[in-house]
């Protein structure tokens, strides 16, 4: 049995190419799409080399955000020892920036004052939803206009080839691009109950 996972919201706005990277990314409406797609979604977007990058909230809710004093800059982490070595501050420093006990440290301060574990220079993480598995499969099931005949087919290419019908026109109808072929269309057993009222 074959499964396919099916790519998140991150996934697909991340990935260079796709319909809503381009939006975010190659347009003079760029600003306005991602301002709306963050009003829609959370998160917020980072301008890397390579366009730019959602965060999702559950990375917001497990990251950390400190500012420069002399611009304002907000800068977003998620590893406190990564950015302590890049900025040459202890971990131990940031956590007192974040918890509030000190206001500013090496020209930094904190955007906002949350509680964390100085101890382990963690806050409780929250966990990103998984992926879902879609299972895979090469057929489906068919249902005769004519005859009313139910045909639960495993392999469509192996059932057009011994049916002498073909495959690819087959193929649309189990993925709804075509509504029927020779008599043959998705069989949907709830389609006798469409149309009738719940009273």
């Amino acid at each position: 049995m074959e499964f396919h996972e099916q790519k998140s919201l991150k996934d697909i706005v991340n990935s260079r190419g796709t319909k809503l990277w381009i939006k975010m990314n190659d347009n003079s409406k760029a600003e306005n799409h991602r301002k709306a797609f963050v009003a829609a979604h959370g998160g917020f977007f980072t301008k890397t080399q390579s366009g730019w990058i959602w965060h999702t909230p559950v990375e917001e809710t497990n990251g950390y955000w400190l500012k420069r004093v002399d611009t304002e800059e907000k800068v977003f982490f998620s590893n406190m020892k990564e950015f302590g070595e890049k900025y040459d501050i202890l971990p131990v420093k940031i956590c007192e920036l974040l918890n509030g006990k000190r206001k500013t440290y090496k020209g930094w301060t904190a955007v906002e004052i949350r509680d964390v574990r100085e101890s382990s220079g963690r806050n409780e993480r929250v966990q990103e939803e998984k992926n879902k598995k879609i299972q895979i499969t090469k057929g489906a099931v068919f249902i005769d206009k004519q005859t009313g005949q139910i045909f639960n087919v495993a392999n469509i290419s192996q059932f057009a080839k011994d049916n002498n019908i073909d495959s690819n026109a087959l193929y649309k109808v189990a993925r709804g691009a075509l509504k029927s072929y020779k008599n043959l269309k998705l069989y949907n057993p709830l389609e006798k109950y469409e149309g009738l009222s719940d009273t």
